[in-house]
């Protein structure tokens, strides 16, 4: 298919909407932080325009890339050992504004959080693994730039087997065991959901699907005690926290603020809770509340409707995909976002332990936010290319 062709499916709906959020986000950072009395702090909104921006940008580059999304695959390996080397690499050098907790390296400039980076890698890694993937191919090489000069076909397969889920859970636990032990077990949750959501859709026989819920059953237990046996108070303490009938502190402020904001809001940079500073982390894990006090009832319905129509043209490229490595990639990309998403707005309501993910596109965090565009971008390579051979 010509690059002329190609440009004919490219979902400009995601990206008109991932745009949307994008601003979206920025705004509320602006506001969120408008009575802070750190001028650093003062200034994130505009670090997270520039990285949007940015993240836009690499949205066409990526959807633009001289070779398809199969390309990716071909280096699973690389993405994998790029993932494990980063994470192992954050112990002697990584930094973060909690003692003993390892989450972020410092570049001068900007920190990166190589935990998701790991997640679009995971995808990446493990959808090649699980999609057992035999293409033939057919001419000259194609070269990384300039016309393809070779066509790809993925061979008929069996559904994956045994090794193929043994190896994927495999690369998932290391991955997931390098995060945990930062300490970060939220950002590890997501790897777990993104592995189990692949293995769904990669057609797995059941019976592993059922091995899989009681291993993952009969893990909780000895997890727990890991934690107390390697000292992670924080984790231990959020988890009994939320069984306490009386909520945190965190999230009794945000319930105040979600609960004040009645229909239209209080209006930008006049919630109560967030110029007053009484709600924590009011520009990252928080800024749900702080939308629903600032908008209202009208503009969390906004935003409701936003996230609606991403995962469902998300849902649309898995449906379209022309083959299994694409609807494992696309996949993985949903889940990682409606994960997060779930687990964010559940926290601020009070209805899931305080995880520290933040709320896609919405929250501060430029690494989060690159890695989030990333995905679209790698969506949009899928779809665009979702009738290979169009003539």
């Amino acid at each position: 298919m010509t690059g002329a062709r190609i440009w004919r499916h490219f979902d400009y709906v995601l990206l008109l909407v991932a745009v949307l959020l994008t601003v979206f986000g920025v705004v509320m950072v602006h506001s969120a932080t408008k009575g802070s009395l750190d001028e650093n702090v003062l200034g994130l909104w505009r670090r997270q325009a520039i990285v949007g921006a940015a993240g836009v940008g690499l949205v066409f580059l990526l959807a633009a890339f001289p070779r398809d999304y199969q390309w990716f695959g071909d280096f699973w390996w690389l993405a994998f050992l790029v993932a494990v080397v980063l994470l192992v690499l954050l112990f002697p050098f990584g930094g973060s504004d909690i003692a003993d907790v390892k989450t972020w390296f410092d570049l001068g400039v900007f920190t990166v959080q190589p935990s998701y980076l790991a997640m679009i890698l995971l995808a990446i890694s493990i959808g090649a693994m699980l999609s057992r993937r035999r293409r033939r191919r057919r001419g000259a090489a194609t070269p990384l730039f300039g016309a393809p000069k070779t066509q790809l076909m993925e061979e008929p397969v069996e559904r994956p087997g045994l090794v193929n889920y043994l190896v994927s859970a495999g690369m998932m636990l290391v991955m997931v065991a390098l995060i945990f032990l930062q300490p970060d077990m939220a950002t590890a949750a997501v790897l777990i959901s993104m592995w189990l959501a692949m293995v769904f859709e990669s057609d797995m026989p059941v019976r592993y699907m059922f091995l899989t819920i009681i291993l993952g059953l009969a893990g909780l237990y000895p997890v727990w005690k890991l934690t107390e046996v390697l000292e992670f108070g924080y984790m231990r303490d959020r988890v009994l926290g939320f069984f306490n009938p009386e909520p945190s502190y965190q999230v009794g402020q945000a319930l105040i603020a979600i609960g004040s904001g009645g229909f239209l809001g209080k209006g930008l940079g006049q919630g109560t809770q967030s110029q007053l500073r009484y709600l924590p982390a009011r520009h990252t894990d928080f800024i749900f509340a702080v939308t629903a006090e600032e908008l209202g009832f009208a503009g969390i319905m906004l935003l409701f409707v936003l996230y609606a129509v991403l995962f469902l043209r998300l849902l649309r490229v898995i449906m379209i995909a022309s083959d299994t490595y694409g609807r494992l990639l696309a996949t993985g990309v949903l889940a990682m976002i409606l994960f997060q998403f779930v687990v964010n707005i559940g926290m601020n309501l009070g209805v899931l332990p305080v995880a520290g993910l933040p709320l896609p596109f919405i929250s501060y965090g430029a690494t989060a936010l690159l890695t989030t565009l990333v995905g679209i971008g790698i969506a949009e390579n899928v779809v665009m290319r979702h009738r290979r051979f169009e003539f």
